[in-house]
This record gives structure tokens, C-alpha cells and sequence, in this order.
């Protein structure tokens, strides 16, 4: 980014959420008992409500919140934390809150966020094969249908979205890395981590859909949201 001359201020803020991420990741003392977590799960859903209700449009899509000076992607912020804790809660209040999630994705609407979901919450169901997650994975892969077929007329912005194509068409070589960077959330999975597998889905599918429109190339370019997202889902691998 610096190289193709993005603007300072966007680097200045990718540098301070991964300043934030890398002490929420260490130090951050999330709720350890299902109470707490539950609790941090409904609150990761409702954010996704309210974006749906109240958010900022752009281009007919509602998928941020202004907190300050930041516009952030509340997708990237909270579902990465949601699929994390949802692994571990009683089935029956977690599956409802993805639920919750997978509406809320298809009412934004984000395809990229809803596929995502939807391959997390397929980890999920791998995990822990009971009845109300095989209800949410079959409401989560509707969802992603009907995110599909609505029209999403959001355009890319430079930095943002398509960062790995853009970059292969100046610099081949750096723009395989990227791509090949996409699945870097595999290294979640050393040692045979089962409880990563929902995080790892989301970060992979998610930044897939990078290829497939105007859909940020997440942990990649510009965007807070995504860096912070998954700063507090790794505190939540931490405190399990």
C-alpha cells in the first residue's frame, strides 16, 4: 500500500488496529464462563442488527457504524468474534444468535460476509453435530443464496477491495503472495486446533470473496475492522 502510494493516514490506521488486535489477542481478559460469553455473542448480533437498521449507506448497502473518525465494517468486527464463541456455547442460544447473524448479513446485504458465515458456521456443525446447528447451517447457506441473488451495486474503492488483483496486475510477484496470503488463517489450524476451524473458515471464505467483487480484501488492505475483528476472536481461542 505504501508503495503504490496509499494515503498515510489509512497506513497510520491499519498500524494502530494492529497495535490494538495484537494486545486484545494477548491481554484482553474476555468472559470465561458461558454467562459472560453469551452475553458477548448477543451483543456481537445485535451490533449486526443495528447496522441493518441504523448504519451508514453507501451505494444502497448498510455494513458500518461510525465510531469516531472511523467508519467501521461491522461484519469484520464481530463475526469473527461470533463464530468463535458460538463453538463453545449451549447449542440452542448459540445457534439462534447465528440465526440472528445470517438475517442480518442478508438484509445489509454482504456476500461476502454471509458466505463467510455461512462456511463458519459449516465448521461449527462439523464440531458439534446437533440439531439447532444443522438448522442455523442450512438458514446460513439460505442466507448466502439470497445475499447472491441481490443486486449489490457498492463499488470497489482502491486499497479496500480487489487488493491482490490490483496488485498482481502491477506487481505479479508481489500479487501472488497476496493471494497466496489469503489462506494464511490456515495456520490457525496447527496441531489440529478443532475450536480455530470456524475462525480459519470465515477469514478464508470471506477474503475469497475478494475475487469474486467489490468486497475488501480483508487483513490485507485498508480496514480497521477486519485487523480488530480478529484480535478479539484470537482472545477468545485464548480464553476458552
Amino acid at each position: 500500500m505504501s508503495l503504490a502510494e496509499a494515503p498515510a493516514l489509512w497506513l497510520a490506521v491499519n498500524a494502530g488496529a494492529l497495535a490494538l488486535a495484537i494486545a486484545a489477542a494477548l491481554w484482553l481478559p474476555l468472559p470465561r464462563h458461558n454467562g459472560g460469553q453469551l452475553a458477548l455473542a448477543l451483543v456481537s448480533t445485535a451490533l449486526l442488527t443495528m447496522t441493518v437498521l441504523a448504519g451508514i449507506e453507501a451505494d444502497g448497502v448498510r455494513r458500518w457504524l461510525q465510531l469516531g473518525p472511523l467508519r467501521l465494517h461491522i461484519g469484520y468486527l464481530v463475526l469473527p468474534l461470533l463464530v468463535t464463541l458460538a463453538d463453545r456455547l449451549p447449542a440452542k442460544p448459540a445457534s439462534a444468535l447465528l440465526l440472528g447473524a445470517v438475517l442480518a448479513c442478508a438484509l445489509q446485504p454482504d456476500r461476502a460476509t454471509s458466505f463467510g458465515l455461512a462456511a463458519a458456521t459449516a465448521m461449527i456443525t462439523l464440531n458439534r453435530p446437533v440439531l439447532p446447528f444443522v438448522g442455523a447451517l442450512v438458514a446460513a447457506f439460505v442466507g448466502a443464496a439470497v445475499a447472491l441473488g441481490q443486486v449489490d451495486p457498492l463499488q470497489p474503492v482502491r486499497f479496500v477491495e480487489t487488493v491482490q488483483i490490483d496488485t498482481w496486475h502491477a506487481q505479479p510477484l508481489i500479487g501472488i503472495a497476496l493471494m497466496l496470503a489469503t489462506f494464511a488463517p490456515l495456520l490457525l489450524l496447527r496441531d489440529g486446533q478443532r475450536t480455530a476451524r470456524p475462525l480459519a473458515a470465515f477469514l478464508i471464505v470471506a477474503g475469497l470473496m475478494a475475487f469474486a467483487g467489490a468486497y475488501p480484501s480483508i487483513l490485507i488492505g485498508y480496514g480497521a475492522a477486519p485487523i480488530l475483528g480478529f484480535g478479539l476472536a484470537i482472545s477468545a481461542l485464548r480464553t476458552q
